[in-house]
């Protein structure tokens, strides 16, 4: 499925806003990036921070870190174009 940067970042956003409650924070980082990339529109900057966020996450990063990472991702990739 493929679709435009916006969508797919309000679709992430909505995965975040309940990231706190979430059973499985690493499922739930995991389903964030899948939106992400799900968009056909990213410009290659974008798709790097996306693939680093995925790297990163894969490291095993402390439950606690990865809320605020995912949000400076989200941030990060509403700037680019």
């Amino acid at each position: 499925m493929t679709g435009s940067r916006d969508q797919a970042l309000a679709d992430a956003r909505k995965l975040l806003r309940g990231f706190g409650a979430a059973p499985d924070a690493r499922r739930r980082a995991q389903a964030v990036l899948s939106t992400l990339r799900q968009a056909d529109d990213w410009s290659a900057a974008g798709r790097r921070q996306i693939e680093a966020a995925d790297a990163w996450l894969r490291g095993g990063p402390s439950v606690t870190a990865v809320e605020p990472q995912l949000r400076a991702l989200l941030a990060a990739l509403a700037k680019t174009s």
